[in-house]
């Protein structure tokens, strides 16, 4: 009796080109705050209406950073994982 070589499916041929899922940015997993920014004589007043916090900045670039680091002061949240939003901005 003769042996029968087990039946295979055949197999799709792979082409050179693999498929790479697209890099997408999203947001970092944590909470994020809106705040609210006024131009001042002096540079920045910074509210933050979650948590009733204020704090100042003097140069525009870092009114984020002090937001950020004015919420994980407050809240106990790790600066890392506080995102902000500028949901108005005066001046």
């Amino acid at each position: 009796m003769p042996i029968q070589p087990a039946l295979r499916r055949a197999q799709p041929l792979r082409s050179s080109r693999t498929r790479h899922a697209a890099h997408r940015s999203f947001p970092t997993v944590g909470q994020c705050f809106d705040i609210e920014v006024t131009r001042e004589t002096n540079g920045w007043l910074i509210r933050i209406p979650e948590i009733g916090g204020v704090t100042r900045s003097r140069q525009r670039a870092t009114v984020e950073l002090a937001a950020r680091k004015c919420i994980a002061t407050r809240t106990g949240i790790p600066i890392g994982y506080v995102a902000i939003f500028v949901a108005s901005e005066i001046g």
